[in-house]
Parts: structure tokens; C-alpha cells; sequence
């Protein structure tokens, strides 16, 4: 009886892993926040976190997190252009969508780009522990506010445009939005360091893809893409 007493309590249950997540957040006291409330119960393991766009995809394609946590309206880059350069980046990543926007043409947006969840920063704090679990566990959590306006944008007028501007490359996606900012093409291309005539070519290019012919309709392509925010400028 001793023997197979002290052998059970030999026998002890394997540890779980802990989830390494990466937190692109421009809001330094929510990046604290998450991060202390994921880590309290030992399933998730933050890793690295940033506020800054292009910082976040360098962190993410060096540390390979298994989640993703992104806000769409960041500094420099957007939360949407970091998706889109990170689709092949890192197999397996999942993201979750952590944002204040749910507005239709982001829904979309997003859709597109792969993500697995989404969950409103006006949501209590269980909700984004839920949708973490989701994820960890292989599936999607998408809030309430996501699905309605999923649903409203298959209904809008503007998607052909936005199939159009998935052709575009990153380069051309990301004149686009310094053109929205109202940046020259000379000021466009010392900015990216190249030529004024190439930052003219992409700019022709960019448009003809867009099937727009002034810069207005390239600033309507980038709100509505999420690339750029004229409101968070103020």
C-alpha cells in the first residue's frame, strides 16, 4: 500500500505552456494592463510589445509568437499594412484584432487579411480573455459589433474597389497613404529615399489599380482600408 502510495505521488500531470503572444498597442498603459491579465493564470506568456507598427512586425518575425494582439490605428504604420506584411511572415500566427473601430470597411478589411478575432476595447476584460482562449485553442472569436458589420459591408457598393486595391504592392500601398497625408511626390520620394520619377511611377501605378484619377479617390481607398485615420492626426 506504501509503495503504490508513494508512486502516485510520483506521478505528477505535465505543466501547460504557456501561449507566447507579441501586444502591438500604441496605448502603453493597455499594453500593461493586457499583459498583466494574461499572464496571471499562466496560459499566456507575453513576449514582446510594442506601440509602434514597423517595430511589430520586426518583433513578430524574430520572436514567431504563436498570437498576435494588434490595434488597427497606430502610429506610422497601420495595424492593417502590419497584417498584410506579416500573411506569409510567420505560419500559424494567429491575431486578434484588439481595436476601438469596428466600422464595416474594416471588417472586411480584416477578413481578408486572416485574422481570428476581434474583440471592441469597450468590451469588459473577459471578453478578451475569452477570445484568447478561442484562439489558443485553435479557434475564432469575433464580437457581436464584427458580425453586424461583416454583414453590412457585403451589402456596400464599394467592393469592387477594394478588391482592386488588394493588387497593390507595398510599396504603392504605402505612397498611398503619404499621398492621403498630403505629401508631395517629391516629398513622397525623399521620404522613402527614392526618386522623385519612381515616386511619380508608383503614384500612376497606384491609381490606375485603384481605377481612381485624383488623390481624393486615394484617400477614400486608405480610410476605408484602415490604412489611415485623418482623425487621429488631431
Amino acid at each position: 500500500m506504501t509503495t503504490l502510495t508513494m508512486m502516485r505521488n510520483e506521478v505528477k500531470p505535465s505543466p501547460i505552456k504557456a501561449k507566447s503572444v507579441v501586444i502591438i498597442e500604441d496605448q502603453t498603459v493597455v499594453r500593461e494592463l493586457v499583459t498583466e491579465m494574461l499572464q496571471s493564470k499562466g496560459l499566456f506568456k507575453v513576449v514582446g510589445s510594442t506601440a509602434d507598427g514597423t517595430e511589430g512586425i520586426e518583433l513578430v518575425l524574430r520572436l514567431k509568437p504563436e498570437i498576435l494582439i494588434l490595434d488597427i490605428l497606430l502610429p506610422g504604420i497601420s495595424g492593417i499594412e502590419v497584417l498584410h506584411r506579416l500573411r506569409h511572415g510567420v505560419p500559424g500566427l494567429k491575431v486578434l484584432v484588439f481595436s476601438g473601430k469596428s466600422e464595416k470597411h474594416l471588417a472586411r478589411g480584416l477578413l481578408k487579411e486572416g485574422v481570428r478575432g476581434f474583440v471592441n476595447k469597450t468590451a469588459p476584460p473577459s471578453e478578451l480573455r475569452k477570445a484568447m482562449e478561442a484562439l489558443a485553442a485553435g479557434d475564432t472569436w469575433f464580437s457581436e459589433a464584427y458580425n453586424k458589420a461583416l454583414i453590412e459591408t457585403m451589402k456596400g457598393p464599394e467592393l469592387e474597389v477594394d478588391e482592386q486595391g488588394m493588387a497593390l504592392t507595398d510599396r504603392e500601398r504605402e505612397i498611398a497613404v503619404l499621398l492621403a497625408k498630403s505629401h508631395s511626390s517629391k516629398e513622397v520620394a525623399a521620404r522613402l529615399n527614392i526618386s522623385t520619377k519612381t515616386a511619380e511611377n508608383h503614384r500612376t501605378n497606384l491609381m490606375r489599380k485603384l481605377g481612381v484619377h485624383d488623390v481624393a479617390g486615394v484617400i477614400r481607398f486608405v480610410i476605408r482600408q484602415g490604412l489611415y485615420d485623418p482623425t487621429a492626426e488631431n
